[in-house]
């Protein structure tokens, strides 16, 4: 491992650990053909990422907004259910992960997934005793955005204050940026298409094992 690796690392969950991105689409197309059929291009080409409410009213539009608690519900209902069917980690992931914990790097994750299938996958996967912290968007009443999460990580997490934050869209660079982290981009996940020129990358890897070399 490469002296810079010393530090600890945070990461994003989905596009970056797991691929959940066929089963995350499955949901939102089912959903929207029966909410608002009218949006399906729209479901079927959103960003994965940002948090379901924030997802679930651009897929919507502005017409359909009465229909957004529902759209929610039948959300969680159909994922939930078939998270640990059809979401896997991407490859070289669990090998690396415990390489990195027989290092005695520290490891945190911060997500914008909601906590009960990030736990429940992180159980069924027997990650668990890998990450020292796990911060999802609604772990908390309030619900928070990326920057917010990585922010608490730090605050009640010292050892994370310089760490790197692995992740895959422009808001997990944005994110790791305002917080003073060094930005790894996971080339395999899902933002490769977004505008990247305002965000300060530190390195790219290409598969999951690359970070023992960095």
């Amino acid at each position: 491992m490469g002296k810079s690796l010393s530090k600890a690392i945070i990461f994003d969950f989905d596009g970056t650990l797991v691929d959940s991105k066929k089963l995350i689409y499955r949901c939102f197309q089912s959903i929207t053909k029966n909410l608002a059929p009218e949006k399906l291009d729209r479901a079927k080409n959103i960003l994965i990422g940002p948090p379901l409410r924030e997802t679930a009213s651009k897929i919507l539009g502005q017409e359909n907004q009465e229909k957004l608690d529902e759209f929610i519900s039948s959300f969680i209902k159909l994922h939930d259910n078939e998270v640990i069917l059809h979401t896997h980690p991407y490859p070289l992931v669990s090998s690396t992960l415990n390489e990195l914990h027989h290092r005695k790097i520290p490891m945190a994750i911060a997500t914008n997934k909601r906590k009960a299938p990030t736990i429940k996958l992180i159980k069924h996967l027997g990650w668990g005793h890998y990450f020292k912290k796990t911060e999802c968007s609604d772990t908390l009443t309030q619900i928070r955005n990326k920057n917010k999460l990585i922010q608490d990580i730090l605050r009640s997490n010292p050892e994370f204050t310089k760490a790197f934050f692995v992740g895959d869209t422009v808001n997990d660079g944005q994110s790791a940026n305002l917080n003073k982290l060094l930005f790894i981009k996971a080339n395999f996940g899902y933002g490769n298409n977004q505008d990247w020129s305002m965000v300060n990358i530190k390195n790219k890897i290409e598969t999951f094992d690359e970070l023992l070399n960095i």
